[in-house]
């Protein structure tokens, strides 16, 4: 009996201890992380989402960085870099943009119509 009542006087005086660190409705870290500060993975993601302006053929225009990093990892690809396109085949994999019949189908007739405008039904189908 005295082992028992031994046991029982450690683990209320470690609970009395331990209930003197933490006030009566506090839990938790109470210096950690302030509320509305972002995680890792939020600042990451606006990292990746930051606009930047690049310039190319039709002229300057604002894109998210990792868009403008996957059409340099593609450019290098089509220029012939061996791990460029292992990463871009990659990337399609995993989001499949080259699946079977995603794409638009393609253009069946190409017509040319040429229309007098004193006609009055210029504009019907012949």
């Amino acid at each position: 009996m005295a082992l028992t009542t031994f046991l029982d006087f450690e683990a209320a005086s470690f609970s009395a201890a331990h209930s003197k660190e933490n006030p009566a409705g506090q839990s938790g870290n109470p210096k950690g992380r302030p509320k509305g500060r972002k995680n890792n993975a939020g600042l990451l993601s606006d990292a990746f989402f930051k606009t930047v302006r690049i310039k190319d053929a039709d002229g300057f225009r604002n894109v998210p960085k990792i868009v403008a990093a996957a059409e340099v990892c593609l450019n290098n690809a089509l220029k012939g870099d061996l791990r460029s396109f292992v990463k871009v085949m990659e990337i399609a994999q995993k989001f499949e943009p080259l699946k079977p019949g995603s794409t638009q189908q393609e253009i069946a007739v190409i017509r040319r119509v040429i229309v007098d405008p004193r006609e009055p039904n210029a504009f019907d189908d012949k």
